[in-house]
């Protein structure tokens, strides 16, 4: 509960410190006869209006323009890890000397070093 009270307090003063700076409203603060502070606020709804859509807009072709720049990029390379041509093996692999050997049966082990004693 804390963590959204703090996310929310957050937003409105991200929000007010932009608005400030971007001149959305104005606050004066008078005293009135009486002694009493007096707080007045204006707030430009135009300027506001126009500035988020701007700010969309800008938004909007920086996107467009990564996105242009990353098609162009996958055009110019090449793909990666992409299979060589088929190949089709020449003769039969019996009798070429595969796993068998030159009649299609397994070769004899290999036969131990003489003066072993085995």
């Amino acid at each position: 509960m804390r963590n959204l009270l703090a996310l929310f307090g957050a937003l409105v003063l991200g929000f007010g410190g932009v608005g400030w700076y971007m001149g959305w409203y104005t606050i004066h603060f008078g005293r009135t006869p009486d002694g009493n502070i007096h707080l007045e606020a204006d707030v430009d709804q135009k300027k506001v209006i126009h500035d988020t859509e701007d700010g969309a807009k800008q938004v909007g072709h920086l996107i467009g323009s990564q996105a242009e720049k990353a098609q162009q990029a996958a055009k110019e390379t090449p793909p990666v890890n992409t299979p060589g041509p088929a190949t089709t093996p020449q003769g039969d692999p019996a009798k070429v000397g595969g796993w068998f050997g030159s009649e299609g049966t397994p070769p004899a082990p290999p036969t131990p070093p003489a003066g072993t004693g085995k």
